[in-house]
């Protein structure tokens, strides 16, 4: 017997301003899926994005709230104009307690998967926003989590399916920075986080390289990457428009 069967016929849940029955949010997901592959107009649909600012040894914050808003600007900007999907940011928090140093200054790609793994990022995954047995199935936030330095030449790394976080490098909110800062990289990482891969166009918001100030990289999307993001069960199901 299926244990989420009694949960998927039944439960609800407030989500972005829209009570969300379960099935009924399954089945939209299904028929945005397929409008999206057809080429037709989807109704707006949500994702909700929660973000986790570190301290340091000291307890002092990596980024400010202010300094992280334009990325997220731009995550929204970029997801409602290529896919129809809206950026609902739930929170940004501030830990006071301080990282530990795996966690300020994490590995990345495959050594991050094989740590999460080995439980070394419990420490993210406790200050991430909670994801309950209704938001498992449908509109499971993303929480983005601001490190201080990702080893090797990367400044965002996600685990995809595997994880409800990414990691980004709080070098990249640093307007003061132009080699670093890069406001695609948050936007680029959510990407992931909804099973997008890399994509070999400069143009795409998924092309893996990105390189401040004069070389950054497109954001625009293809109909089959937003017919991924429609299906994602992060996403809350927009309403199909014939």
């Amino acid at each position: 017997m299926n244990p989420l069967a009694g949960l998927t016929r039944t439960a609800s849940r407030a989500v972005g301003g829209i009570t969300l029955d379960i099935s009924s949010g399954l089945a939209r997901a299904a028929e945005a899926t397929r409008a999206a592959i057809a080429g037709e107009t989807i109704g707006p649909a949500t994702l909700r994005v929660h973000v986790v600012i570190l301290s340091d040894e000291t307890g002092s914050p990596l980024t400010t709230p202010a300094a992280i808003q334009p990325s997220i600007d731009l995550a929204g900007a970029v997801l409602t104009a290529e896919s129809g999907i809206r950026v609902r940011l739930t929170g940004v928090q501030l830990i006071d307690e301080p990282a530990p140093a795996r966690a300020l200054d994490p590995r990345a790609n495959r050594l991050l998967l094989l740590d999460d793994v080995l439980n070394r990022t419990e420490f993210y995954r406790r200050h991430s926003a909670p994801i309950d047995l209704t938001t498992a199935v449908v509109g499971a936030p993303v929480t983005v989590i601001v490190v201080r330095n990702i080893a090797g030449r990367v400044t965002g790394c996600s685990l995809g399916i595997s994880a409800d976080w990414v990691i980004v490098q709080a070098s990249l909110f640093d307007r003061s920075q132009p080699q670093t800062y890069d406001e695609t990289v948050l936007a680029h990482e959510l990407g992931h986080a909804l099973n997008l891969p890399h994509f070999r166009d400069r143009q795409n918001l998924m092309f893996p390289a990105s390189s401040p100030p004069g070389a950054l990289r497109g954001t625009t999307l293809q109909g089959w990457q937003t017919a991924i993001l429609h299906s994602n069960r992060h996403v809350v199901p927009g309403v199909t428009e014939k």
